[in-house]
């Protein structure tokens, strides 16, 4: 196949995609993480509990398009365009082969996994693309070795430290590429720029941690997800979900590609990083997307590749991610099928989504109707009533997820009233029971809020919603709801 006719094929794919991804931002409501990350914006801060600041600086830097999921959205489609240019560009470089960047853009935009991180508002896509610059960056810093490119890679890795903590991944893994004897002189070149640049990006990130008692590192490493019992066969089944999520055929080309990689830039920044996850995965719990990284310096030496244009790499991909974006812009079509199919989904699944809207205006108006407060247990439940119908949120139960939302509402505010808002009928939850009755004179039951998924009655059950009123909140009713020590 002719390089222009190569390039033409990914120039219009990263077109069709990259405006799929932009109906598909407008036309879904927000996750809870979603709506979570957007409260973010509007506290802006040098950093959060659970993540870095480049997700909610991404998200406030289009509020100016007003209130909707594709102004919150927008600027991770962007990352999504913008990721691709750059890894099709690192590997046009390293091959000098205007083939070799389609086949690299091409694999990023097709990647299933992609598709929803560029298309929802996470830190994956500010991450993948700061992963994505910085492999550029590197590539014609480490070659021409002009202090203008090792200045951009070092912003573009202060950008990508910003997004995720697997960002010091890829510092280590430039690190360990600019220590081999392809590139040594690199560090009397300016090599140093760079590293200094990225570090003052993190600066303030880590001046802002040092001050919450290194809040996010604690997180990130002791209770985000507890270590649990070891399972030699993990790493296996995790492979392959990776294959699943970003498509058996390019995951499964990557890896073979790996396998023959001699640059130093990819080898060290797709490898180490993916072995210590798949070794990590026999005693905790690894996601899926934890992999965009290294996924994206392996599309690079895809490109690069032998495998070139085969059907098998590809087409699972086409598919896959088609198959998604008629999810999110049919979604009702998807889910009769998934019914006529046999398919039960608990709660609905993701279509449970359709039902926030809704459910957040009838919250706001039994609230206020009673000037109470809304609780749930769910940092991104909470954050939803608010993004839909403004309801202050008030996190309360046990989960160290969401840290970050329990500084929105203290006891010091002592509210009287409270209605909690769950997902399941308080009888089944014992524990909540009993903090309920400690924190409030009073427990009663309040109304059962149900939506249907779709306009029209199809003989689904709708989605409930369970709801408890608490009446005259102690002093430390907060506190209590937060299994935290009691005050004075």
């Amino acid at each position: 196949m002719r390089a222009h006719r190569a390039v033409l094929i990914a120039s219009g794919a990263v077109i069709v995609v990259t405006a799929l991804r932009g109906v598909f931002a407008a036309s879904l409501p927000l996750t809870g993480d979603e709506a979570y990350y957007w409260e973010w914006s509007r506290r802006l801060a040098a950093g959060y509990v659970d993540h870095p600041p480049a997700v909610a600086f991404c998200i406030a830097m289009f509020s100016w398009l007003g209130h909707s999921p594709f102004s919150v959205r927008i600027a991770f489609v962007l990352c999504g365009l913008f990721a691709a240019i750059f890894a099709g560009a690192a590997a046009k470089e390293l091959a000098a082969d205007e083939k070799a960047g389609a086949l690299a853009a091409l694999a990023v935009v097709l990647a299933p996994i992609l598709t929803i991180a560029f298309g929802s508002a996470t830190p994956d896509g500010p991450f993948a693309l700061g992963w994505a610059a910085s492999i550029y960056f590197a590539v014609r810093a480490f070659r021409e070795q002009r202090v203008s490119w090792f200045a951009a890679l070092g912003f573009a890795l202060g950008f990508a430290l910003l997004s995720r903590a697997f960002g010091w991944a890829l510092v280590a893994g430039i690190v360990a590429a600019s220590c081999t004897a392809q590139y040594r002189g690199v560090w009397r070149r300016g090599f140093g720029v760079a590293l200094g640049l990225a570090l003052a990006c993190y600066v303030p990130y880590l001046w802002w941690n040092a001050s919450h008692h290194w809040i996010s590192f604690t997180f990130a490493l002791l209770t985000r997800h507890p270590s649990d019992e070891v399972q030699a066969l993990r790493p296996l089944m995790l492979y392959g979900l990776d294959a699943l999520a970003f498509s058996p055929g390019l995951w499964i080309a990557a890896t073979l590609v790996l396998v023959r990689e001699r640059e130093p830039l990819i080898l060290f920044t797709a490898v180490p990083l993916s072995a210590v996850l798949l070794l990590l995965s026999i005693h905790e719990r690894v996601e899926v997307y934890w992999f965009i990284g290294p996924f994206v310096s392996a599309c690079v030496a895809l490109g690069r590749a032998p495998l070139q244009w085969r059907s098998w790499v590809f087409a699972p991909a086409v598919l896959l991610t088609a198959l998604i974006f008629i999810a999110g812009l049919a979604p009702g079509g998807v889910y009769a099928a998934l019914r006529a199919g046999g398919i039960r989904l608990a709660d609905g699944g993701p279509f449970e989504m359709f039902t926030y809207p809704p459910l957040a205006r009838d919250v706001a108006t039994l609230t206020a109707q009673r000037h109470a407060v809304a609780m749930t247990d769910g940092y991104g439940f909470s954050s939803l009533l608010d993004f839909y119908a403004g309801v202050r949120p008030v996190v309360i139960g046990y989960d160290a997820q969401g840290g970050e939302a329990r500084k929105w509402f203290t006891d010091v505010d002592r509210p009287e009233r409270a209605l909690f808002v769950d997902k399941v009928p308080l009888a089944s939850r014992a524990d909540f029971s009993a903090q309920l009755a400690r924190a409030c004179a009073h427990v009663v039951p309040g109304p059962v809020l149900a939506y249907r998924f779709a306009t029209q009655d199809d003989g689904v059950p709708p989605r409930r919603y369970f709801t408890t009123w608490c009446e005259g909140m102690s002093r430390n009713a907060v506190a209590t709801l937060r299994w935290q020590r009691q005050k004075g």
